[in-house]
């Protein structure tokens, strides 16, 4: 019989869209220069109804990824982490540089993606997972 026990990694975060709305306002699209990788970017921006919510979607998620990696923002930049649709329009993670090195170093790999957001917050919830 195989062993396919798992290890299994979590992290949560929820975000306020006003206060993406408050450093958006004050930053323009430098905040998102910062934050998103260009595909992201254009996603973001492809709804300028939805346009917050989804920044603090993306804000959500990559909280919530580095808190599954358990290092916090600690050594691993915004943009090693990128939040992208599956051709089902499922979002997921993809993990770059250091980000991409740790998940490594600590066995990940596969990550799950949840989100959702709404005129005041946007959630994200991530699953990570190591064979052991």
């Amino acid at each position: 019989m195989t062993d396919t026990r798992l290890k299994i990694k979590i992290g949560t975060d929820i975000c306020s869209v006003g206060r993406i709305r408050k450093s958006y306002e004050r930053f323009g699209e430098r905040l998102m220069q910062r934050v998103l990788t260009p595909a992201e970017t254009a996603y973001v921006t492809s709804s300028r109804h939805h346009m917050l919510e989804r920044l603090a979607g993306r804000f959500a998620a990559k909280e919530a990824t580095v808190k599954a990696l358990g290092v916090g923002w600690r050594g691993v930049g915004w943009k090693e982490i990128e939040v992208v649709r599956l051709p089902s329009g499922q979002p997921t993670i993809k993990l770059y540089g250091r980000a991409l090195a740790l998940a490594e170093k600590l066995g990940l790999v596969e990550f799950e993606l949840s989100m959702s957001h709404e005129r005041e917050f946007a959630t994200a919830f991530v699953i990570a997972y190591a064979q052991i």
